[in-house]
């Protein structure tokens, strides 16, 4: 990936990344990033990673679970595998973050990198997910994010839908356009 500053005017948030998991021989990879007031990632988990959030400048709330924890400058979080969780900026002024992703994972950088591609396409919704559900779908299996509680039930649909698009050859044009 050559670019590695992405924006999703969409979600507000801003990602550049700093360690890619090829550069690391897939020990991890490595973000910063910057999110807007207001606005925030919805509640999800990860089956194959855990994800270390410190904040750099500002304010940023995370959900782990059931518990809210508000972190400024200089505070820490991990959110294990398999861990229900969220950020969200309720400040007036832009937060910014690290976040480790151990072990590195190529979904993550995939997802973010399309994710905020087709947010500056106007290729999804309102809340930021893609509008086209092969391409949701592709995204969401492929990225390793997944939907908690009853929403979770979807997940068989979500596999049918990343299987039809890797058949149809929805993978490799998503990768061609925003993967660069």
């Amino acid at each position: 990936m050559r670019n590695k500053i992405h924006d999703n005017p969409v979600l507000g948030l801003r990602t550049e990344f700093k360690e890619l998991c090829e550069d690391t021989k897939g020990t991890r990879t490595v973000a910063e990033a910057i999110l807007q007031p207001g606005k925030g990632i919805p509640l999800h988990y990860h089956n194959d990673f855990s994800e270390y959030y410190e904040v750099l400048e500002g304010e940023l709330k995370m959900q782990v679970g059931k518990e809210i924890k508000v972190l400024n400058k200089g505070d820490y979080l991990l959110v294990p595998v398999k861990t229900n969780h969220r950020y969200y900026n309720t400040s007036d002024r832009p937060v910014k973050f690290k976040v480790v992703i151990q072990p590195g994972n190529f979904g993550f950088q995939l997802l973010v990198t399309v994710l905020n591609g087709l947010a500056r396409d106007g290729k999804v919704t309102n809340k930021g997910l893609p509008g086209n559900l092969l391409v949701f779908g592709y995204l969401s299996v492929a990225g390793g994010s997944n939907i908690p509680g009853i929403m979770s039930l979807l997940q068989p649909i979500l596999n049918w839908f990343h299987s039809i698009a890797v058949k149809k050859g929805i993978d490799k044009k998503l990768l061609n356009a925003y993967y660069k």
